[in-house]
């Protein structure tokens, strides 16, 4: 045989294969309602299920070899005494969160702007509630360091993680503070 015959052979073959893969793929894939004349209407028209022959279509439409059921969505029916549906209000925890986040904004400025006492007066607040927050611990112990207060920051530094400890003794060091690593 030769290569040209190999070649159209090849090509038939593959020409075949694709037009199995696409038969397969349309025959898998549900049919689609056309537009309907009227916006508003939510069925089709009743067909005639008895009957296996095609009826004429337009042009545009596809025939199939028997009849589709129409489409029905079913309308929702109002129940009386129910009030219409309103999402659910966000649940307490949710705007604790919001406020948790607002008080870490508001402790991370006051910092950056040099507030220490503020800072750490709003870090307070929130370790108070959560105990093991980095972002505010981290606050305090830098604050602390800057304002010479190595009692606190020591306090502090112990409850933080390996690494945010290894950053803040980085940090106070700076500041003539240096920590004793928790036991």
């Amino acid at each position: 045989m030769s290569s040209k015959s190999l070649v159209l052979v090849a090509g038939a073959v593959a020409i075949f294969a694709a037009g199995v893969y696409l038969f397969i793929q349309v025959r898998a894939t549900p049919a689609q309602a056309g537009p309907t004349e009227h916006a508003g209407a939510r069925t089709s028209p009743a067909v005639d299920h008895t009957s296996e022959s095609v009826h004429p279509t337009p042009t545009n439409q596809v025939k199939l070899s028997r009849p589709v059921p129409p489409i029905q969505t079913p309308a929702p029916t109002p129940t009386p005494g129910t009030a219409p549906l309103t999402p659910d209000p966000p649940p307490d925890e949710t705007k604790v969160n919001l406020k948790m986040d607002n008080m870490m904004e508001l402790a991370n400025k006051a910092y950056d702007r040099q507030d220490f006492d503020e800072a750490i007066a709003i870090a307070g607040k929130i370790l108070n509630k959560d105990p093991n927050n980095v972002r505010m611990l981290r606050i305090m112990v830098s604050a602390t360091c800057i304002q010479g207060d190595s009692a606190v920051s020591q306090q502090y530094y112990e409850k933080l993680p390996k690494f945010d400890r290894e950053q803040m003794k980085q940090r106070c060091d700076r500041y003539g503070v240096t920590f004793k690593d928790p036991q």
